[in-house]
């Protein structure tokens, strides 16, 4: 094996390295471990796009699919994401009071 050979490998090995770090440090500011995204509730049919019926719907179906605890704490983290987007986070407030009300005793 050449010199110039030994030395492509190693760069290559460098890079893989730099680009593995990058990828762990991608996820880091999540407002939750638990929470990356909110796929799980979209999977539900949960949008804040959609209307209110559709949305409590939705939530209904998350929340015995996944247990109160942890959809609160996906619905506050869309929350926190959507703080600058006046009406989406009036709707999530809303979803969130909905939670609250109807699923915190069970």
């Amino acid at each position: 094996m050449s010199k110039e050979e030994r030395d492509s490998e190693t760069e290559l090995e460098k890079r893989q390295a730099e680009r593995a770090k990058r990828k762990e440090d991608r996820h880091h500011n999540y407002p939750s471990p638990t929470v990356k995204h909110a796929g799980s509730l979209i999977q539900q049919g949960y949008s804040v796009e959609e209307g209110q019926l559709k949305r409590r719907t939705a939530l209904a179906k998350a929340v015995h699919e996944f247990g109160y605890a942890e959809v609160l704490e996906k619905v506050t983290a869309l929350a926190l994401e959507n703080k600058d987007h006046k009406e989406n986070h009036r709707r999530i407030q809303d979803d969130i009071q909905y939670l609250n009300k109807d699923f915190s005793d069970q």
